[in-house]
């Protein structure tokens, strides 16, 4: 039970009228929370900072600024699987990145493995291959505080001897729908 805004009386928690004084009950909750959803959808969307100026196009060794926060590929490792839980199918390897992110703002930041995609030579882009890395630590989503950093591992599963490989990173991979950066693999 719950109280009428305007009289007071016990009512319902579902009554959208009031019995005793038939006032409307505003459900004034519901619309802030229904607000703050869409601003949260907008931010999302629009919310990044872009720069036509930035530089799209790096090499594996390079590291990359965007939004304050620094990007970097320090190892790539081709392997067939280490045991008998993990193997490539016939024809291809694992593809096996520790990508490494420092928040150099004044900001916590989000991270998320989904917003890096492989290309391959021939052009296809695709997901992390969900797979355990043995002793690497996988790299998968959550929240760098400022001046934090954070290093895992992304694996893929490719044409073995694929020399064409590209990782690319998306802003957001669920609302982007063109990368932010690229980094061709030596």
């Amino acid at each position: 039970m719950k109280k009428c805004k305007y009289c007071q009386s016990e009512i319902d928690e579902r009554a959208k009228v009031c019995p005793n004084c038939h006032k409307k009950q505003r459900h004034i909750v519901r619309w802030i929370l229904l607000g703050i959803i869409v601003i949260a959808i907008i931010s999302a969307a629009f919310g990044g900072k872009k720069d036509d100026n930035f530089q799209r196009e790096y090499n594996q060794s390079d590291t990359v600024t965007y939004n304050d926060v620094e990007y970097s590929i320090t190892n790539v490792e081709k392997t067939k699987g280490e045991n008998q839980f993990f193997q490539a199918k016939d024809g291809y390897e694992y593809v096996k990145v520790t990508i490494n992110i420092k928040n150099n703002s004044d900001e916590k930041v989000s991270y998320n493995a989904l917003d890096f995609q492989m290309v391959n030579g021939s052009g296809v882009e695709a997901s992390v291959y969900s797979i355990t890395a043995e002793d690497d630590v996988l790299l998968n989503s959550g929240e760098l505080d400022a001046g934090g950093t954070i290093e895992g591992v992304i694996i893929w599963e490719q044409k073995q001897g694929d020399t064409g490989l590209k990782i690319r990173y998306y802003n957001n991979v669920l609302i982007d729908d063109d990368y932010t950066f690229e980094w061709t693999l030596d």
